[in-house]
């Protein structure tokens, strides 16, 4: 492993055992190079500040996880290894998704479902010509769906089998709900 990249994993693993007794919020980077034992220029040399720092936790923590279930038939799998992982790692979690804003978890996952919801919806209709506008709004309500299904699970400090949260979410995106519902509304109108 290159030297950079130990330093970073370095300053992720500092800023990790910060958060498991302080906010997000209140840490600042003196407090971070201070745990790392590491002077501000090595900080500021691998990082622009404490966000870019998480924004390279979830990049390089999450996303091979989700990469991994990157199509339209394992992407469940992939939601719940996410919250697999986010169990092992419950301390860090709970209290970043308690912080919103610049390089949130929140904006992460959005993006990295956004794209999945993209490809998904362009594989399974391959004849279907959608316009960009069309593209961008689905699949931003797919992403919002599944990121607030993770985030809903995670209220419960992530104690919970995530398991039925995830099929919850899968059977809302097949439309099975929508489609028994719109026969029962059908059999009461006869």
């Amino acid at each position: 492993m290159p030297k950079s990249t130990r330093t970073k994993c370095l300053i992720a693993k500092g800023v990790k055992k910060l958060l498991e007794t302080v906010s997000f919020g209140e840490i600042s980077v003196g407090e971070i190079c201070k745990q790392c034992q590491i002077s501000r220029n090595t900080f500021y040399y691998h990082f622009k500040d404490k966000f870019d720092v998480i924004h390279w936790i979830f990049y390089t923590e999450i996303k091979p996880i989700l990469e991994e279930s990157f199509s339209i038939n394992h992407w469940e799998e992939g939601l719940l290894a996410l919250c697999h992982y986010m169990q092992e790692n419950r301390k860090f979690y709970v209290n970043i998704l308690r912080f919103h804003g610049q390089n949130s978890f929140i904006e992460c996952l959005m993006e990295f479902y956004e794209n999945l919801a993209k490809k998904m919806l362009v594989e399974s209709n391959p004849s279907r010509k959608f316009s960009q506008q069309e593209l961008k709004w689905i699949s931003r309500f797919y992403a919002y769906g599944m990121t607030g299904g993770v985030l809903d699970w995670a209220k419960s400090d992530m104690e919970k089998d995530p398991t039925p949260m995830v099929k919850m979410v899968s059977n809302l995106f097949s439309g099975e709900l929508f489609a028994k519902a719109m026969v029962l509304e059908k059999a009461k109108e006869k």
